[in-house]
């Protein structure tokens, strides 16, 4: 069987590692230079850059897991503990925040609790605002959660759903959170990644490199057309693939291949956003993520490459970090002379480098499972046609749920 994969990211990559093993002749086609999609990593002036967020890994499913160590071995990560701090009111609040609670000033703490102790009543909300505040309360929603999901998304939290979020945030129950007060513990326990596994060399590039190791992949080689003659697919003219598989982002399709017209108008409703990466020399700290939920401040996030393994940086008693900023390409020119970035005191000085991605996150907004019904419904019918990929299934896939999904599609296709 020949099989066309567009795009070599996580998705694509694994699916056609699972296939070659299989004895499928498998090509991949890649836009860019290099290979790894959003999980891409580099070196600049010798520091670790993950420079379209960080990519950890940690799975529920022991096969994913064992498919990992299985390419590339379990001595080659650094396996720790998440220690994620949230920067409010000047201080660094452990992470959840709802679960440090005993972290607060008494009079904030006593507000925040009264609150959650009376959320959950009544009917679920439908929209994502309404529904944190309902599950959260309104102190805590007012302190942390909803500007901080503001900065995040950059679109109105009244206009996404609330389907999509089990699973990609700690959502504590009200015996946790007493525990944690009465304690004074704010440890996660078993919240969503609270341990991760990460490369102690190379990034997250060098998983996958492991995966990529013997495949045929096209680099530099953007899609221009898509289309069916007869049984056979073709990509750019050339081919003739029983089959393709597609992690482009969904609303690229149309300019390549031909699509109905309501397909085409679900696929340009959907939402996504973009985000702005900056990789920066700062003091060393064990801290792995810091949120920032103020809006005093444009970034939203900054991701220690230096606590997620020792090699990250060559500047003895130095850590580096990437900071993150969401919403249309950030301009960094004089960015130094701007005092709104980050707090002071995280020692920001100067970008040693940056990067731009366009689709960094899916908006899960109140249209989006009436689109991707008629957008699944379309292509579950088109013969030798799949879609694969956080962009090519458009949901909010981590890692291992990419490789996950890649496993089902192979499955499905060789039976």
């Amino acid at each position: 069987m020949r099989i066309a994969i567009l795009g070599a990211g996580i998705s694509g990559l694994s699916a056609a590692r699972l296939l070659n093993d299989r004895g499928c002749d498998v090509t991949i086609y890649e836009k860019n230079t290099t290979i790894g999609g959003l999980a891409r990593s580099r070196v600049t002036q010798g520091i670790l850059y993950d420079p379209h967020g960080g990519h950890i890994l940690n799975s529920k499913h022991p096969e994913v897991m064992e498919w990992v160590f299985s390419l590339y071995g379990k001595e080659n990560w650094n396996f720790r503990e998440r220690n994620a701090k949230i920067y409010y009111d000047e201080k660094y609040v452990s992470y959840p925040f709802e679960l440090s609670l005993c972290e607060l000033d008494p009079e904030d703490a006593v507000n925040c609790v009264h609150d959650f102790m009376l959320s959950q009543q009544g009917e679920r909300p439908e929209n994502y605002r309404d529904w944190l505040v309902w599950n959260f309360g309104q102190a805590i929603c007012d302190d942390y959660i909803i500007p901080y999901n503001e900065k995040i998304w950059s679109f109105p939290l009244e206009q996404m759903e609330t389907h999509w979020m089990e699973g990609k945030m700690p959502l504590p129950s009200k015996k946790e959170m007493i525990r944690s007060m009465l304690l004074k513990d704010p440890t996660e326990r078993k919240m969503p990644h609270s341990t991760f596994y990460y490369p102690l060399h190379g990034g997250i590039q060098t998983f996958v490199n492991a995966v990529a190791q013997g495949l045929h992949v096209y680099c530099d080689a953007g899609i221009q057309s898509i289309e069916r003659r007869g049984r056979k697919w073709y990509v750019n003219g050339e081919g003739a693939y029983d089959r393709i598989i597609s992690t482009i982002p969904l609303p690229e399709l149309p300019k390549i291949m031909e699509l109905p017209d309501k397909l085409t108008t679900c696929i340009g409703e959907l939402k996504y956003n973009s985000l702005t990466t900056m990789l920066f020399e700062c003091p060393q700290t064990d801290i792995t993520w810091l949120y920032i939920p103020s809006h005093d401040y444009r970034s939203h996030r900054v991701g220690y490459q230096s606590a997620l393994t020792p090699y990250a940086g060559n500047r003895p008693g130095g850590g580096c970090a990437a900071l993150e900023i969401i919403g249309e390409r950030f301009d960094i020119a004089g960015l130094e002379r701007q005092g709104n970035i980050l707090p002071q005191e995280l020692g920001y000085r100067v970008t040693l480098d940056s990067e731009f991605t366009k689709y960094a996150y899916v908006i899960y907004d109140l249209h989006y499972r009436k689109n991707m019904s008629v957008i699944n419904a379309y292509f579950n019918d088109l013969e030798g046609f799949e879609l694969l990929g956080r962009w090519g299934k458009w949901n909010y896939n981590n890692m291992d749920m990419c490789i996950l999904d890649a496993m089902h599609l192979t499955q499905k296709i060789l039976t």
